[in-house]
């Protein structure tokens, strides 16, 4: 995947924001908001392996254990073959697609932005994306 697609400093921003809890849900729904994000950036196809770097990137911990999350191949087909919004390509791609019915109609990308814009105008955001994106500057390897 071309990672400078992302808008990294937001992304790490939105993970880590106590606010959305990220890092507090359930695989399943990290899933789904991990896909918004690629939506949001115009990322339409991804892999399986994109997903468990982004995961290694991020370094988002295990709930409730110590440790990070490293989701299998298996785990990340079956969250993908349940999303309405999202098509196999093969065995290991997936493309995003708009669904007829499911979680997020027509990918409702506002709840991404939102949060985003919120820390904005607040400050908050501008203090933690500078704050976070030094911390992990070097794990992601930009």
């Amino acid at each position: 995947m071309d990672w400078t697609k992302l808008n990294i400093k937001e992304v790490i921003y939105y993970c880590k924001s106590f606010e959305v809890g990220f890092y507090c849900g359930p695989f399943s729904l990290q899933i789904e908001e991990l896909i918004l994000m690629f939506h949001y950036y115009k990322i339409q196809q991804f892999t399986v392996k994109d997903i468990q770097e982004f995961y290694l990137k991020m370094q988002v911990p295990k709930l409730n254990s110590e440790g990070l999350l490293k989701p299998i191949p298996s785990k990340i087909r079956k969250v993908m073959e349940q999303m309405q919004n999202i098509k196999c390509i093969d065995e290991n791609t997936f493309e995003i697609v708009q669904a007829e019915k499911g979680h997020f109609l027509p990918f409702d990308t506002s709840i991404y932005f939102d949060e985003i814009e919120k820390g904005y105008k607040t400050g908050i955001a501008k203090n933690r994306i500078e704050g976070y994106y030094e911390k992990y500057h070097n794990i992601l390897n930009l």
